[in-house]
């Protein structure tokens, strides 16, 4: 087993965080490794120019990971949530949606707030990250429009919001007639020429990709910035497990090469975890040894605990003019957080966002719908008639709810997978409930011919996988202090989603990419590094 030289930093993980972790520790002129178990995917090998495109998003450029088989990914079972879990160079940003906003104030401290079941104040403040969200959206290029007074100010965006489209149009005059605020959303999609990279082109296939590097994934952001800094990344190398010295300090990992099958070792002074919600705790697990029985930085019995994924319900307005839904990037046109905050009046604590989407391309439209001898005419009824918007709730971050280790499902290295248990709260479900009445009523403000809703969704698509390796003030009820330390070894630290104390109803990225940039400055600021 080869052990190339030892470095400053070794970072596990090239998504979000570990692209912005990566890029500003190099900019300070640390030696950093980056591995990553997933390859690096070049613009050709997006299925947009497959002539079965529409197929391979369902083979393999499939957003879940067990109907993929991707020789890079891992089982998850349990049966609760299809994933969307993506293991590339850039991470699951090169298969999200891109859409933008910043959790708020007020998701910081909900232990103040209400404490239900395993909701705490953060060990920061949305003031501690407000610069760091503003240089985050600098390095990933934001369309969007500034002074929301629903949110707390933030800098000009980077290029403007993209084009409205008569679908947004007639939802936003329906939430005026009901008194809704709403307003046009950040996307991390650009739609003018910006930093080297060309403007969106409005094809509207953003949910595999992009080709032409309008959508901020990090592989086309912070890595080829990283890589001129002189980071190492080596794609397509799986860790094994985390090594420990007999101090119990973090010395590197062990990694298996998925092209030639070798291991190697890499040795390092300091070791960044950033492989996302499920892939993190997997690790820290996977890396129980005499010193760490439980899996290391496991004292708290909290690593793979407290997982959360919003709650949705998926809703869909049909009109009887055409709306043009489906011209126009994929990213939410606008959103609504009327029912952002919690009124207890309601029934429930914490509240909801609308994300108005877009409609579906005519090809995967027809994809989606049933086949038989109806299909013409309900293809008919829908396409081009329909807008669908998102109810995205808040859930609560529940102690049972976890990710463990299954022995019986395992990766091409025969390494184990993931097992995610996670039921909904009843709270949760009041929130999604709630949110699909009062959509209700904005169909009929907005004039809709129909409203669908099959409820809250289940099992849970947890597009996000977050908390389960959560921040906090204390060693005995979190994985890591408040600059994403871990208690238990002090050269370790854990940034990514699974940070994550408290949700917010608003999509991760944003949030994921500030804690990294400020985690990585605490880092600069050890008295090791600065010597």
């Amino acid at each position: 087993m080869s052990a190339p030289d030892p470095v400053d930093v070794l970072i596990i993980g090239s998504g979000m965080a570990g692209a912005a972790i990566a890029k500003r520790l190099s900019e300070r002129g640390l030696r950093v490794v980056c591995l990553e178990q997933g390859p690096w995917v070049g613009s050709e090998e997006h299925p947009h120019k497959s002539n079965e495109w529409e197929f391979e998003t369902l083979r393999g450029w499939h957003r879940n990971p067990n109907d993929r088989h991707a020789p890079a990914d891992f089982p998850v079972t349990g049966g609760d949530i299809t994933p969307l879990l993506y293991n590339a160079v850039g991470g699951s940003t090169i298969h999200y949606n891109a859409h933008w906003p910043r959790l708020k104030p007020v998701d910081f401290r909900k232990g103040t707030e209400h404490g239900l079941e395993g909701s705490v104040d953060w060990p920061i403040s949305y003031e501690d990250l407000a610069p760091y969200f503003d240089q985050n959206d600098v390095e990933m290029g934001v369309a969007g429009l500034a002074g929301d007074p629903a949110n707390p100010p933030r800098a000009h965006r980077q290029t403007r919001p993209h084009p409205f489209g008569k679908h947004s149009t007639l939802l936003t005059s329906g939430m005026e007639r009901l008194g809704w605020h709403w307003w046009p959303a950040d996307n991390a999609i650009i739609s003018e020429d910006y930093d080297g990279r060309i403007a969106c082109n409005q094809c509207g296939a953003c949910r595999n990709g992009c080709p032409r590097g309008s959508l901020a994934m990090t592989s086309v952001t912070y890595w080829p910035r990283a890589l001129r800094n002189g980071v190492d990344l080596r794609p397509n190398c799986r860790v094994e497990r985390i090594t420990t010295d007999a101090q119990g300090r973090a010395d590197g990992a062990i990694y298996i090469n998925l092209v030639t099958g070798q291991r190697h070792r890499q040795v390092a002074s300091i070791v960044v975890v950033a492989a996302g919600g499920l892939g993190t705790p997997r690790l820290l697990l996977m890396s129980a040894d005499s010193q760490f029985p439980d899996g290391l930085a496991n004292s708290s019995g909290v690593v793979g605990r407290y997982v959360m994924h919003h709650a949705y319900a998926f809703v869909t307005f049909v009109f009887d003019e055409p709306v043009d839904g489906f011209a126009g990037a994929y990213g939410a046109p606008a959103v609504s957080q009327e029912f952002y905050d919690t009124d207890a009046s309601r029934g429930f604590v914490n509240g909801l966002t609308y994300q108005v989407g877009r409609g579906l391309t005519a090809s995967t439209a027809a994809i989606l719908t049933p086949w038989g001898t109806r299909h013409r005419e309900v293809f008919g009824r829908f396409f081009n008639h329909e807008v669908l918007m998102n109810v995205q709730a808040e859930d609560l971050p529940i102690y049972e709810n976890r990710v463990e280790l299954d022995g019986n499902a395992l990766d091409s290295s025969g390494l184990p997978g993931v097992k995610v248990r996670y039921k909904l709260h009843a709270n949760d479900r009041a929130i999604v409930e709630f949110g699909i009445e009062r959509a209700r009523e904005l169909a009929d403000a907005a004039g809709a011919m129909e409203f669908l809703s099959p409820g809250v969704v289940s099992p849970n698509p947890a597009w996000h996988l977050l908390g389960t390796c959560r921040m906090g003030s204390d060693p005995q009820t979190s994985v890591t202090d408040s600059v994403h330390q871990t208690w238990d070894v002090p050269n370790l630290y854990i940034c990514d989603g699974s940070s994550f104390v408290t949700d917010g109803s608003v999509n991760p990225t944003s949030t994921i990419g500030a804690l990294a940039l400020r985690c990585a400055d605490r880092i600069l600021d050890r008295d090791d590094i600065r010597s």
